[in-house]
């Protein structure tokens, strides 16, 4: 298990458009899981109508997923990297919306619009994980990458209310917005993310994935 350990972890960070992408959303979801997750039903209750309010915006996300699955069967990205990219980084309005106060119908239509952003988001990298990473280390690379992506997110969640406490929950949620825009601008900075683009086929399996100095293919 360690020799996988340590061969996983070898091909994850020999991939800088991988690894750099996983850092941001290790920001990304725990600046938007405690400035939107934990503390979006406090300004729900406080500010937009209580539970029901708070009901409508996730059923609005929900449906914006599954609008974003039906998007993907007919439509890919020149440049999937910077795509994913840019959707973490608008990731930040989800925090945004509620420290503003937005009416509750711009909110939930805000809401629509992130969990189509994040659907087709998560579509292109599923494609480019699978074109680019060798078969025979998928499951390992893709482990790092569901720990990398995850693994900061209980601190968001523990965070978030003490946070408020002292610096009032919507200085806390423009905070989670800063943060996520902050790591999504520094994720821009590797010329991969920003130059890579599709092509039409991917790797023959087997083979050794696309180095970091040619196109990623993904459709």
């Amino acid at each position: 298990m360690r020799s996988d350990l340590r061969d996983g972890w070898a091909e994850f960070i020999s991939h800088t458009w991988l690894w750099v992408i996983v850092a941001q959303f290790c920001v990304v979801m725990m600046a938007w899981f405690g400035g939107f997750e934990v503390l979006g039903p406090v300004v729900a209750k406080d500010h937009l109508g209580g539970p029901a309010a708070w009901g409508a915006i996730m059923a609005a996300e929900s449906v914006g997923l599954v609008a974003g699955g039906v998007v993907s069967l007919r439509w890919a990205p020149r440049r999937p990297m910077l795509l994913v990219v840019t959707i973490g980084g608008l990731i930040a309005v989800a925090p945004l919306s509620l420290a503003m106060l937005w009416p509750l119908p711009l909110i939930c239509l805000a809401s629509f619009a992130m969990g189509t952003a994040t659907e087709i988001m998560m579509v292109v990298w599923t494609v480019a994980m699978a074109r680019n990473i060798r078969p025979a280390m998928l499951a390992r690379v893709s482990g790092y990458d569901a720990l990398g992506s995850m693994m900061a997110t209980p601190v968001g969640a523990l965070v978030a209310g003490p946070a408020a406490t002292v610096f009032t929950v919507r200085r806390t949620q423009y905070g989670a917005a800063a943060l996520i825009a902050v790591a999504s601008a520094l994720a821009l900075i590797p010329r991969d993310i920003r130059r890579t683009k599709a092509s039409g086929a991917g790797p023959v399996p087997g083979t050794a994935a696309v180095p970091d100095s040619e196109t990623v293919a993904v459709t």
